[in-house]
């Protein structure tokens, strides 16, 4: 028995060691072969993980497909979002196509947001064509809703009766409504309607409060409009109304800044008329762009420089200013250059400037840039004293006294050097103190001649 127990352990012993040997060699083999795997995926790129890595959408793709899957399965806040997405180019590229078809399907069901973006749309014409009345309706109906931003602009519209008939007093209690969320724009349009008395009685008062309400949310146009206020207003008050025009001029706002360059300007405090200048012209507002010209112009708070003036005043007259226009006329005059003045005092004269007239019927008389033509020099010169140019009124008179196409005539010298003189053109005062003393057009008489020498010699 002892023998046999010991025969029966042996056995088994043997046979363990060949599992273990067989599965170890098991073991390596299939190792060998997963790297082998591992090293071709690798390898191809494509094959395995990677493969499903690429394939898989992540991030704001990812984002996009999933909010479409709940917008298509019907979930509102998924539609309103996925509007907002394609409007706004958030998390994916914008598209007004999509972004109309999810905006409609969720403000129809009641969206107020999307209901914003649909009224955005239908304002804007991006993605729909333009409609007022449209544009009203989603506002309105976002309003309800509690959009701040929307209840401002139903009262906008109701202000000024862009696609809803007009009415102040619904107007007054949308953006009441709006306002008091702290829509800084609805706090202006607020102030608006107190200061006007529409809507709401006027109450000047009221209209402060809710500008300076607005100034605190860092609104740079409240707080030049409450230097409007205390400017125009029975809040007069001169030192308030410079010290908001200056805030709001510090803030950026380019009005601002020209009505600082304006009131340093009066003061003669030029360069820092000319630094407020310099800013709201680098802003392209047309009054400072001709102010900056003009101090170039004339050297005042800065060096002349009249290239730099012909510069500023082509800014401004490319904005429509036509006494720019004009400028850059007398500019390049002093510049010699003829053809550029005769060009710029054309323009001036067609957009109705009468001193422009008034030059550019000098051109024409004395073949200043242009082939001289008397003629159409003195019907100019006419049409220029008929618009009331006082230049026009002397260089009247000037060719009557002298014969410079029209016939030499004392009479009317004196005739259209009065008008001039009177006006308070020097050159007229001192030719009409040369009739009285001469007795040309007049009776000689000295006591008048030296009384408009004395004129002409009055700073």
């Amino acid at each position: 028995m002892e023998e046999q127990q010991t025969h029966t352990h042996e056995a088994p012993a043997k046979t363990t060691d060949k599992k273990k040997k067989r599965s170890g060699w098991r073991k390596f083999f299939l190792t060998l072969i997963w790297l082998a795997f591992l090293g071709a995926a690798g390898a191809g790129g494509w094959y395995g993980w990677n493969y499903y890595q690429a394939a898989r959408p992540t991030g704001d793709a990812a984002y996009i497909d999933s909010l479409t899957q709940r917008a298509e399965a019907g979930n509102l806040k998924a539609q309103s979002e996925l509007a907002a997405a394609y409007w706004n180019g958030s998390r994916t590229e914008k598209n007004d196509t999509l972004a109309l078809r999810w905006a409609k399907i969720a403000a129809e069901r009641g969206s107020g947001n999307a209901q914003l973006i649909l009224a955005r749309m239908y304002d804007t014409g991006k993605g729909v064509k333009a409609d007022n009345v449209e544009a009203y309706h989603w506002y309105y109906e976002s309003a309800r809703r509690g959009i701040a931003i929307a209840q401002r602009e139903t009262g906008l519209r109701l202000f000024e009766g862009n696609g809803t008939p007009q009415d102040y007093a619904q107007a007054a209690r949308w953006l009441k409504r709006a306002a008091d969320k702290g829509d800084s724009q609805a706090l202006l349009a607020l102030a608006r309607c107190y200061r006007e008395g529409k809507g709401v009685g006027r109450n000047v008062k009221q209209a402060i409060a809710l500008l300076e309400r607005a100034d605190s949310t860092g609104e740079t146009i409240a707080a030049r409009e409450l230097g409007h206020i205390y400017n125009d207003t029975v809040a007069h008050d001169s030192a308030k109304a410079v010290f908001w025009y200056q805030k709001a001029a510090l803030k950026g706002d380019a009005w601002s800044q020209n009505f600082v360059g304006d009131w340093r300007y009066n003061m003669k405090e030029y360069k820092k008329a000319v630094e407020m200048y310099q800013r709201a012209a680098d802003q392209g507002n047309a009054e400072a762009q001709y102010s900056l010209a003009y101090c170039y112009e004339h050297g005042e708070g800065v060096e002349k420089n009249l290239t730099t003036a012909a510069a500023w005043y082509e800014k401004a007259a490319d904005q429509g200013n036509v006494k720019a226009r004009f400028c850059l006329g007398c500019v390049y005059d002093e510049l010699k250059q003829p053809e550029q003045a005769f060009k710029a005092y054309n323009a001036a004269a067609e957009a109705g400037h009468a001193d422009a007239l008034n030059n550019l019927a000098y051109c024409y008389l004395y073949g200043q840039g242009v082939t001289a033509d008397t003629n159409k020099g003195i019907a100019l010169l006419r049409k220029a004293a008929a618009e009331g140019s006082v230049l026009a009124w002397r260089n009247l008179g000037d060719c009557y006294y002298n014969g410079k196409g029209v016939a030499l005539d004392y009479r009317q010298a004196v005739h259209w050097y009065t008008q001039a003189a009177e006006a308070g053109d020097k050159n007229a005062q001192y030719q009409l103190g040369i009739c009285y003393e001469n007795g040309q057009g007049v009776l000689k008489d000295i006591l008048a001649a030296n009384r408009w020498y004395d004129k002409a010699n009055e700073p």
